[in-house]
């Protein structure tokens, strides 16, 4: 086990761990801590499958609720109560500096926040009210700021615990926790947990009739001229049992998603299975890859050609992709350096465990680190998830919606203190609030849409996830 400096002042310290710890063994050997979390990459030929990060303990833990966050500090014991912006309360305790703090070419994470943005997150700023949507209890926003993490590098084979000075005093305790990794199981049957299972089966919060009057109703509001797409989503509820990070583990064997996610707060818990990145900043460089177009798989390889070919050739599809381009074009360029920002690629079909995407790459840059909070600021919550103009659409989704989105459709993000940065957009995403269990499937409608496509469009994306458990 080797020890090294990286450079600059007080930069952290990268301590090599045995490369046959997995990310499931060290974040089972992390589950005690207060907010553990994995963010894994997958191991498919995705061009983000290559890290996992795990971490826990955070010192500082932000929980917010409307405009209230709730900020917990760890040596102080403190809970200090902060109002306005999340972003700006983030920014607060997690300050960034691109010069301050080194940046490793070998590491994508060094300390800094991890955790969620709900959807509604910012639905008070934009005057949004959902006082009538019920039943789910996580907080709008839960992050942690970080002083150590265990990055785990796929390509190269290595597994690294970096530790920053706030927790050099932890750091003989964690290398003798991720030297006996192997000792800890790395699914909660090993560990004797109880296997996580459904009690009841999965109902929807629409019946197929109710989804085709939501769906006429935003055909008449695009033909009315309010809108040109809205995405409509239905969420499907059960009632569950046992351990939802043997829950996560089973699932990611089937998606391998790019993205993926677990998070767990008590009996609180967030398993994402997401193909979208949201947005990536790498040394000021700012990338976003909208996904807007679906087409399911199948097994019979000629079938699947064919489904591709339709993906690729619908003018529908590629007419939707668009408009969330422009979009987020429009997004990025409130914060991006002027002239800077880009569309690199166009309508790329990316093809995953159970459906083809098409997506689509836009670029930028920022002008100095901390504008990665003003970058979320202006472009969250995501268009693709969102419609066009994104302002009306969320209103027309917060009047036909019947439950809220809650981590659904946000982000999950890692934030270094460098102002680097990458997040997803929580599309095939569980939600686990006590004794319940929520999965969304939604979709992009636009003038032409088709109201039992649409309709078999969010059975073909969630399908994976809810046939599986």
């Amino acid at each position: 086990m080797s020890t090294k400096s990286m450079p600059s002042g007080k930069a952290p310290v990268l301590h090599s761990l045995p490369s046959w710890i997995t990310a499931q063994q060290c974040f089972a050997a992390v589950r005690s801590m207060p907010l553990p979390v994995l963010l894994a990459s997958g191991t498919s030929t995705h061009n983000a499958a290559r890290f996992d990060i795990i971490t826990g303990d955070p010192a500082v833990i932000l929980r917010t609720r409307e405009q209230e966050t709730l900020v917990t500090l760890k040596h102080s014991n403190q809970i200090i109560r902060e109002s306005g912006s999340p972003f700006a309360v983030l920014e607060k305790y997690c300050p960034l500096d691109q010069q301050k703090f080194a940046v490793s070419d070998e590491l994508p994470f060094t300390g800094g926040a991890i955790g969620y943005f709900g959807y509604e997150l910012m639905h008070a700023t934009n005057h949004i009210d959902h006082s009538d949507k019920s039943g789910i209890s996580l907080p709008d926003m839960l992050i942690g700021v970080y002083h150590w993490a265990v990055v785990i590098d796929h390509s190269n084979q290595q597994n690294w615990l970096v530790v920053r000075e706030q927790a050099e005093e932890q750091t003989d305790a964690l290398l003798e926790l991720f030297s006996a990794a192997s000792a800890h199981a790395a699914t909660s049957g090993e560990s004797g947990a109880s296997p996580f299972k459904l009690t009841t089966p999965f109902k929807s919060n629409f019946t197929n009739d109710e989804y085709q009057q939501r769906f006429h109703r935003i055909i008449d509001y695009i033909h009315a001229g309010d809108c040109y797409q809205v995405n409509l989503a239905e969420c499907f509820s059960a009632a569950c049992s046992g351990d939802s990070w043997s829950a996560f583990v089973h699932l990611q064997e089937f998606a391998n998603a790019p993205f993926a996610a677990y998070m767990e707060d008590g009996e609180q818990a967030v398993l994402s299975f997401s193909p979208e990145r949201f947005l990536r900043v790498s040394n000021l460089e700012v990338l976003t890859q909208p996904i807007k177009g679906t087409r399911p798989r199948s097994s019979d390889p000629q079938q699947d050609a064919a489904n591709r070919r339709d993906l690729e050739t619908s003018k529908k599809d590629r007419a939707e992709n668009l408009m969330i381009v422009d979009l987020l074009r429009n997004d990025l360029g409130r914060v991006c350096a002027f002239g800077s920002v880009s569309v690199e690629n166009l309508f790329e079909t990316q093809s995953f465990t159970n459906v083809h995407h098409l997506v689509s790459t836009i670029k930028g840059r920022l002008n100095k680190a901390c504008d990665v909070f003003s970058l979320l600021a202006a472009s969250f919550p995501g268009g693709s998830i969102t419609g066009t103009p994104k302002q009306r659409a969320m209103e027309i989704i917060n009047e036909l919606e019947t439950m809220p989105r809650s981590v659904y459709c946000g982000a999950i993000a890692w934030i270094d203190f460098s102002g680097n940065m990458d997040s997803n957009i929580c599309i095939r995403t569980l939600v686990k609030d006590q004794g319940s269990i929520h999965c969304w499937g939604g979709g992009g409608i636009v003038a032409d849409s088709q109201g039992a496509d649409e309709y078999q469009e969010t059975l073909d994306k969630i399908s994976m996830l809810i046939n599986n458990l």
